[in-house]
């Protein structure tokens, strides 16, 4: 068991119609994370010294454009509530997994879709400021590399008034349904909402993008994501459920992958270093702190679909497999 039932419990507090889908919906977002359709952040904390509990939540998932173009054609409140039932009736297919992910950023772009944020502070609880301010740190950091093409959410009311003075629009708005609930407004931002005025915002820093140059393969840039946390080899292998060996291995090739495509990431004299040791970890070091600086190495990119059909038969000789 991961952290779907944690995830789902918050959720549900903030979103009544996601909170009316039942128990299921926990086992599914345990399915769909390990699966890459869903992506999570989670924020533990704890109270004088007790146990640690997720106290904010966020989900999020790429769209394809069969089902982003009809929601803007005709928007319906509690979009993300229907698209997870939607899920559980075994479209699992609409949420883009890696390959499809890949598929988009090197063509159109992406439909980044936010399926949920809440929390289990009350407004006037002194940790919800910080509490935000971490959550918009690990939004982008988690999203930056990808090629967005938009960013959907819908929110109740006043959190919606939020994203608009920040720079999203409203595109719907729907009155609250009953005495005890809370309007709620979808939102948007697209690349050509990006305004030059506010080249450092986190919206302007999300849409940024350049191809990634090394094409790391999907096991690859798995570790090198748990590996920006600064664990050690063993448990990288823990976490990622491998043998130390695989861990190694995969080191291996992803120095080599490194070397041979872009060499000068690796660090002074990296062509003459070994993979092992010290300077091992010399090129470990140089490698990541490039990769925080160039998160686009760490997404899928299907380098393939850049090229037209004609030639693409032709470009794939340059390509090595995954």
């Amino acid at each position: 068991m991961g952290d779907g039932a944690a995830i789902a419990a918050v959720l549900a507090s903030a979103d009544r119609e996601l909170a009316a889908l039942g128990k299921p919906v926990a086992g599914w977002f345990d399915e769909m994370l390990a699966a890459d359709r869903i992506r999570a952040g989670c924020i533990e904390a704890s109270a004088s010294g007790g146990p640690w509990v997720v106290g904010a939540v966020g989900l999020s998932t790429f769209l394809g454009d069969d089902v982003v173009e009809p929601y803007l054609a005709a928007p319906i409140t509690h979009f993300a509530a229907h698209l997870v039932a939607r899920g559980l009736a075994g479209e699992r297919s609409i949420f883009l997994g890696d390959a499809e992910t890949g598929v988009a950023s090197a063509g159109a772009g992406l439909n980044l879709f936010i399926l949920g944020f809440g929390y289990l502070y009350p407004p006037e609880s002194p940790h919800v400021t910080p509490l935000l301010s971490k959550a918009i740190e690990h939004f982008v950091s988690a999203h930056a590399g990808f090629r967005l093409k938009r960013l959907l959410r819908e929110d109740p009311a006043p959190i919606a008034e939020m994203f608009l003075r920040s720079g999203m629009r409203a595109i719907a708005t729907f009155p609250p349904v009953d005495p005890t609930s809370i309007g709620r407004v979808v939102t948007m931002l697209d690349r050509d909402d990006i305004h030059p005025l506010f080249p450092f915002s986190p919206a302007t820093t999300l849409f940024q993008f350049s191809p990634p140059r090394i094409g790391f393969a999907r096991a690859e840039r798995r570790l090198l994501t748990a590996a920006m946390e600064g664990h050690p080899d063993h448990e990288l292998a823990e976490q990622l459920d491998i043998s130390l060996n695989t861990i190694k291995r995969t080191w291996r090739m992803i120095f080599e992958r490194a070397l041979r495509e872009a060499p000068y990431v690796l660090g002074p004299s990296a062509a003459l270093a070994a993979s092992d040791g010290v300077r091992g970890q010399e090129k470990r070091r140089h490698l990541l702190q490039y990769l925080r600086d160039n998160p686009q190495e760490l997404r899928p990119y299907a380098a393939r679909a850049a090229f037209p059909p004609a030639t693409r038969r032709r470009a794939m000789a340059f390509f090595a497999p995954d």
